[in-house]
């Protein structure tokens, strides 16, 4: 999994400390949990994190799960959380890359939005559209990804 943003980025020092339970850049409150727990989480099943960050260029954090250890959290509703973010901040261009055994989906929303001008996200037939295409697409690369027994409980 990867996250990438275009933001105000984070200095050498700020991105050692992210990964502290209580550090935070936010007012509201005193710890920042959020990445602490993907990388005890990533690291409890073989995997990994990185962030590299820089000051007025960005952040990206890579995270790494071994797919077949018996201490990785299922994935859950992929299709509905991308499609939360979306609703919930429009004025963001989300660039969704779905990759499974090399079969790819991948929404970008700027082309939509464009198309919509200023249509809003919310309208039930535009969202029922958004649904339904983000789900059949996490769905067909699941469905087209060559089968591998961990994947399949019932396989042998």
């Amino acid at each position: 999994m990867s996250v990438v943003d275009d933001g105000c980025g984070m200095d050498e020092a700020t991105v050692a400390r992210v990964i502290d339970p209580f550090f935070t850049s936010r007012t509201t409150r005193k710890v920042g949990l959020g990445l602490p727990f993907l990388k005890q989480a990533a690291e409890s099943c073989n995997g990994n994190m990185q962030i590299t960050s820089t000051p007025g260029k960005g952040t990206q954090v890579k995270v790494e799960f071994q797919y077949s250890h018996i201490d990785r959290m299922p994935l859950g509703d992929l299709a509905g959380t991308f499609l939360s973010l979306l609703i919930a901040s429009p004025e963001i261009n989300w660039d969704f890359n779905y990759i499974v055994d090399g079969k790819e989906f991948r929404f970008e929303s700027l082309p939509v939005t464009q198309a919509l001008q200023g249509i809003s996200l919310t309208e039930p037939s535009i969202l029922t559209y958004l649904r339904e295409s983000i789900e059949s697409g996490v769905a067909d690369v699941l469905l087209d990804a060559s089968p591998r027994p961990d994947r399949n409980p019932k396989s042998n």
